[in-house]
């Protein structure tokens, strides 16, 4: 082998390394995600129990998440409910209109601590986060609705009802269970097939573990 054509091995070596664990991996997830446009609310349990530490992981899940999608107005738009004792908006759908907009403002997500009322949060995002006051878009556009809640204890509430409302609204929700996360709640909030909505991992330390399964679950 001449050395030039070495070089030129090498140098394509390098490059595509630079495409798998730099910029190019997210934008390989995204193209994957291109013809997936959605609402998507994420649905954040900011209880006591969670901690301020944990909590900064659960920042840092939202902004990798959302390098799953096209940010636009006309694409995906994202939104934030944080709830503890009651859900309070973070953000709504549409506030902001770009990816980096997005990643930046789930970086710095409020934490409050308090109670656990997951049921409370559910209504709240089935009857306000996707409705157009709030930036959702109207059902005759086609637009998915989605919504990911994260949560690490039980409910001080009951979910079955609200959950049942929000799946009868059209909203696919995904349970995402950490730690003392009841299964039996999380089974009741997600959506059908349960096996595909529900989650639950250990610590707030594994959470990026099912990334990558959450991201392939809502680029179907």
């Amino acid at each position: 082998m001449r050395k030039g054509q070495g070089y030129q091995i090498t140098s394509l070596v390098l490059l595509m390394l630079v495409l798998v664990f730099g910029g190019g991996h997210s934008e390989a997830q995204r193209a994957g995600c291109k013809n997936v446009n959605y609402d998507l609310i994420f649905l954040l349990d900011t209880s006591s129990s969670v901690g301020k530490e944990d909590f900064e992981k659960v920042r840092q899940w939202v902004s990798n998440l959302v390098d799953t999608f096209e940010i636009e107005p006309d694409k995906t738009r994202v939104g934030v409910v944080r709830y503890s004792g009651k859900p309070y908006t973070e953000f709504d759908l549409g506030r902001f209109q770009t990816r980096e907009d997005v990643k930046e403002a789930a970086r710095n997500i409020k934490y409050y601590g308090g109670n656990t009322n997951t049921g409370d949060a559910l209504r709240y995002i089935t009857t306000y986060s996707f409705s157009e006051e709030a930036g959702g878009r109207p059902r005759e556009r086609a637009i998915k609705k989605v919504a990911i809640l994260l949560t690490d204890g039980r409910s001080q509430d009951l979910v079955l009802e609200p959950a049942t409302a929000a799946h009868k609204a059209g909203i696919r929700i995904f349970a995402v269970g950490v730690g003392e996360a009841l299964k039996e709640e999380l089974v009741e909030i997600a959506s059908e097939p349960k096996s595909a909505h529900v989650f639950h991992v250990s610590d707030y330390n594994a959470i990026d573990k099912i990334r990558g399964i959450l991201r392939r679950r809502l680029c179907e």
